[in-house]
């Protein structure tokens, strides 16, 4: 009504100064006549609040540990164990949280004490079966490498072979890198390297991998070994005149087997891991020339490999545990270790987040925290860039951070990306993650939670994928979210950013 008073003022006032005054006729402008639309939207008033502490029990940075090669990780009853390449002896690391390593002063298998071997004591393995503890390894003997079993009723106790003085398998050639494979119905597979110190391919060293079932009571084989696999592709023989698959794992997801495995040499930047599947433990397993997943930049990171996996403490996830170079790019400088998720595909492929650099999440159930992998809707708004024809919002939750120009999603200037819960949830912290390519890196990014509280102007530090983490400890206690949303805001001079991935941590 202040509108149309003022408008019946400035209507007088006209005719006024028109002359029309006296005697004369004075026009009444009445509330129909002098309406106008209102187009105001109402805005709702968001309250800003500062970014809150990390949590710093909810995630690792690789490397973790120092002098680590082909390790590999049991976890029992809320500790892990870490077994690794030792020389005449044989140590455990133990944690409780896969970040914070103790050594154990003691040895738990000496090679003196086997009867057998004498030297180069490498790649052991760790499994409970039966209430009981296997060790299975491969070391030198007299001529040659050969694959042992010791067997303990504790993950870090004083361990001893099966048979004193005589090797699970020696074969007149060089095996190493063993591996066990415990199928779903109670059958026992036996994998290992067939070492290319002795074994010869077209007159060409070559490593393979090979694969047995065994005994329940591993006295023995059943059957004889057969080719799992051998190198083929260019990525496999970087190594020149000498050239290896070795490293075997092998593990069963959704009814299909997968090999990991390690391509070319160990002390050179080209160490690598592939996959191959198969619908069967022994077989010939079946790779592709783009089978590798897990390799480095020759700079920063060099020598991913000798890996094996391990399951999230809650069973949602999977992930390598493998060695990078501890002085990159210097390639001789010892071995630490790293882990990163294993993502497995709609379509049955592999890919691996990793070699990461930088913060990662740890795996989902680990020190109370857990990933909210399911439970929530995802939309998203902005305009896609065209050096992205693949981006796809669904990329931002596949669990892969470590992408550049694929498997990305593209937004402009103001573009979002709003997630809702299908139930309230207690989220500490949301990490955001850039694809990596700084040409894109967003300037930076806000959160809104609950369509009530708003985290602002969050910047990506560094090029090499560091994350952007909201940490939501500011929120009124006791606040749960049931949504969220993600707005990207420009570099200076760009006209697109790309986010590579999105995870979201309960507690």
């Amino acid at each position: 009504m202040k509108v149309l008073k003022l408008l019946g003022c400035l209507g007088l006032l006209a005719c006024m100064l028109a002359g029309c005054g006296g005697g004369g006729t004075v026009v009444e402008t009445t509330e129909a006549d002098t309406t106008v639309a209102d187009t105001t939207e109402e805005v709702i008033s968001l309250t800003e609040l500062e970014n809150g502490l990390s949590h710093s029990k909810s995630y690792y940075t690789n490397k973790l540990c120092d002098g680590t090669a082909d390790p590999f990780i049991l976890e029992h009853e809320g500790t892990y164990y870490l077994y690794c390449t030792g020389g005449s002896k044989y140590y455990v690391h133990t944690s409780k949280d896969l970040v914070h390593w103790t050594k154990q002063e003691t040895p738990i298998l000496q090679l003196t004490e086997t009867g057998w071997a004498k030297e180069k004591g490498w790649a052991p393995e760790v499994y409970e079966y039966n209430g009981k503890f296997y060790f299975i390894f491969s070391a030198k003997g007299e001529e040659y490498h050969s694959i042992d079993i010791a067997v303990c009723d504790t993950p870090n106790g004083k361990f001893k072979t099966l048979k004193r003085g005589k090797p699970f398998y020696s074969p007149e050639f060089s095996v190493i890198d063993a591996s066990l494979f415990f199928d779903d119905d109670g059958r026992i597979y036996f994998y290992y390297s067939k070492d290319n110190s002795t074994n010869y391919v077209d007159g060409k060293r070559t490593s393979q991998t090979w694969g047995v079932e065994v005994k329940s009571d591993f006295s023995g084989m059943i059957g004889e070994p057969i080719l799992i696999s051998t190198p083929e592709y260019p990525w496999e023989l970087k190594s020149g005149s000498v050239v290896w698959n070795e490293g075997p794992v092998v593990f069963k997801e959704n009814g299909k087997y997968y090999l990991l495995y390690s391509a070319n040499y160990y002390v050179s930047e080209h160490y690598s891991v592939g996959y191959a599947t198969s619908d069967s433990p022994l077989r010939f397993f079946d790779k592709t020339k783009d089978s590798r997943i897990l390799a480095g930049n020759g700079d920063t990171v060099t020598g991913p490999g000798h890996c094996n996996i391990l399951r999230s403490p809650d069973g949602s996830e999977i992930y390598v545990v493998y060695h990078v170079h501890t002085v990159p790019p210097n390639t001789d400088k010892g071995r630490s270790l790293a882990i990163d998720r294993l993502i497995v595909h709609e379509d049955g492929t592999l890919s691996i987040d990793g070699p990461s650099e930088v913060r990662r999440p740890l795996p989902s159930g680990l020190n109370g925290y857990y990933h909210l992998n399911s439970g929530f809707t995802y939309a998203g708004e902005g305009e896609k860039a065209e050096f992205a024809s693949k981006s796809d919002i669904k990329f931002l939750f596949d669990g892969n951070a470590m992408v550049r120009l694929t498997d990305l999603y593209s937004l402009d200037e103001g573009g979002s990306v709003e997630i809702k819960t299908d139930k309230p949830e207690n989220i500490v912290s949301v990490w955001v993650y850039p694809a990596l390519f700084e040409d894109y890196y967003p300037g930076s990014i806000d959160l809104e939670i609950n369509g009530q509280y708003v985290i602002k102007d969050m910047v990506f530090r560094g090029s090499n994928g560091n994350p952007v983490v909201f940490n939501l400890g500011n929120l009124p206690e006791g606040t749960l979210v049931e949504s969220l949303k993600v707005t990207v805001h420009l570099a200076d001079g760009k006209q697109y950013a790309g986010l590579a991935e999105i995870i979201m941590i309960t507690q």
